[in-house]
This record gives C-alpha cells, structure tokens and sequence, in this order.
C-alpha cells in the first residue's frame, strides 16, 4: 500500500513537471534573431556613372552615354567618394576631358553654357569666334537658336553708311542687298528681353526699339576682315540657312520696276540724281 502511493506520487510529479515545460515553451517569446551590422549602422551604399561608350572632349553628354552604379562604402571611399554623384545634365552639357569606356565621370569633368572655357569646347577646330551684331526686326523668336546654321544677308549703299540707321534713306541710287556668308554656325544669341511685370517673353517678332541683338557665331579666321567691314558700314540681318533657287541678291530697280538712276554732268561738276519716273 505504501508503495502504491510513493509510486503515484512519484508520477503526479513526474506529470507536473512536464506540463509546466510545455507550458513555458508555449507561453515564452520567441527571440528574435538579428543579423551581425555595422557600428554605423545599416551598410551604406553611393550612386556613380559609369560611360557605357568611349567619349570625346567637347561631346554634348546625355543619360543614354551612362550607366548608373551602386557602390558601397569600402569601394566608394577607394575612389575618394563619401556620397551619391549628381550630375547637371541638360541638351547643352559638354565634357571637358575625354572619358574612356566603364570610367566614373564626376560633376568637374562637364561644363555647361556660360561657364569658363565652354565657347571653347564648342568651335572646331580651325575656326574662331565672332560676336556679330545684327538687326533685329525680322528675326522671330526661338527661331534661331544655338547650333542652327544661318545666312547673312547685308544691305548696302556707296553713297551712305547703313550700318546704324537703314529708316532715313531717302537716295536709293546703288542700294543692293545680297549674302554675305552662306551656313554660318550659330555659337550663342542674345536673351530677348523679359516683360518686367509679367516675367513673359514678348513680343514674337522683336518691337524696333531694341533695333539689334549681339549673336556669336563660328567662322573661318580669313572672314573676319570682311565681317567687320560690314558691320560697320551694312545693315546686316540674319536668317535660317536655305537653298536659293535664283540669285541672291537685289537692288531697287527689281522691287520697284520703274525706279531708275540718273546721273548728270554739268560741266566740271558731277551730281547724280534717284528717283521714280
């Protein structure tokens, strides 16, 4: 009898012991488990830009020359770099330096429009630069723009400097208009000017009290006498490059038919006399 209660009491333990495990491991929150990190933290990761082709100095560089790469910290700090490379791209960014295929490019390596040493990256070889000032009452807006090719188109007289004031002629005799240059690289032109309280650009077609607009253009360095002659005794105007199917070139007498020049010798003296008949 004793030993049929030491036995059950040896079992009620037994049962007691192994409820109260299970229950524990039930009833406890499971650990959870966290990967090794950093003493900084969360491993840290940079943008660059890689050139997916070779690329020249004074090529215009766009998203499609590129390659974007995540380096992290060790490689990153390798090649001297503590944070994501941005670059300023726009249709007029240029490389400065040649860039070989799978090298980074850095924002020091691209120049952009009004920066030193941009104007140079832009004219070829063999050619200079040339600020040329022109009338502007026939040139649309945006219609011209950098990178177009354009015709210079001059008017001049024997008799008169036309160069600062073509409105108050009033003697047509040997008055002709004709090319000067024919595909003539546009570099840069002058910003039109902003409506002051708007902040509009007006008008389309430039109003003729701003009579004329300064724009830099590539020539050949044997032009440039011809180019200063002319803009100090011509009136110069510029337009888009095109094909001419007959000359170009004109005097009075093909716009007005009936116009003639007269010359009369009286004498010693020489007087010449214009006019409509």
């Amino acid at each position: 009898m004793l030993n049929s209660k030491l036995i059950f009491i040896i079992a009620f333990i037994a049962v007691l012991t192994g409820l109260y495990g299970v229950a524990d491991k039930l009833l406890s929150t499971p650990e959870s488990v966290t990967k090794p990190v950093k003493d900084d933290g969360i491993a840290e990761t940079f943008t660059l830009w890689q050139a997916k082709v070779p690329l020249l100095q004074g090529n215009h560089l766009t998203l499609a020359d590129l390659k974007r790469v995540q380096l992290g910290r060790d490689a990153s700090l390798a090649l001297g770099i503590n944070a994501d490379v941005e670059l300023k791209l726009d249709p007029q960014t240029l490389l400065n330096s040649s860039v070989e295929e799978g090298q980074y490019l850095f924002p020091e390596q691209l120049s952009h429009p009004g920066e030193a040493g941009y104007l140079n990256l832009i004219t070829h070889e063999g050619m200079t630069l040339y600020p040329l000032t022109v009338a502007t009452n026939n040139m649309i807006q945006d219609y011209i723009l950098p990178g177009d090719e354009i015709d210079i188109m001059t008017v001049s007289s024997p008799q008169h400097n036309l160069a600062n004031d073509i409105s108050r002629i009033d003697d047509f005799i040997g008055i002709r208009a004709s090319l000067l240059m024919k595909k003539v690289r546009v570099i840069s032109i002058a910003e039109p000017d902003a409506d002051s309280q708007t902040g509009k650009i007006t008008p389309s077609v430039k109003s003729s009290d701003k009579a004329l607009t300064r724009i830099v253009i590539e020539v050949h360095p044997e032009d440039l006498p011809r180019l200063t002659l002319a803009q100090r005794t011509m009136h110069i105007e510029v337009f888009h490059s095109q094909d001419y199917n007959a000359k170009s070139e004109a005097d009075v007498s093909d716009v007005i038919k009936n116009y003639t020049g007269v010359v009369e010798l009286r004498g010693a003296s020489e007087n010449t006399v214009g006019g409509i008949f």
